[in-house]
């Protein structure tokens, strides 16, 4: 039987989908840029995980 394996925060199944582990936990990327994320100093919008 597999383990789930959810966001740390919100709870969410990761099965299949992209996330990001910090400290060794794992969060969704939507919770992980509302956390986390830095914010652009000209527009004040989240630097996302995938901006370039």
């Amino acid at each position: 039987m597999t383990e789930r394996y959810d966001c740390h925060y919100c709870k969410e199944s990761l099965f299949g989908k992209k996330y990001v582990l910090r400290e060794e936990n794992p969060y969704c990327v939507k919770c992980y840029e509302s956390l986390y994320s830095n914010t652009c100093e000209e527009c004040k919008k989240p630097i996302g995980c995938n901006s370039r």
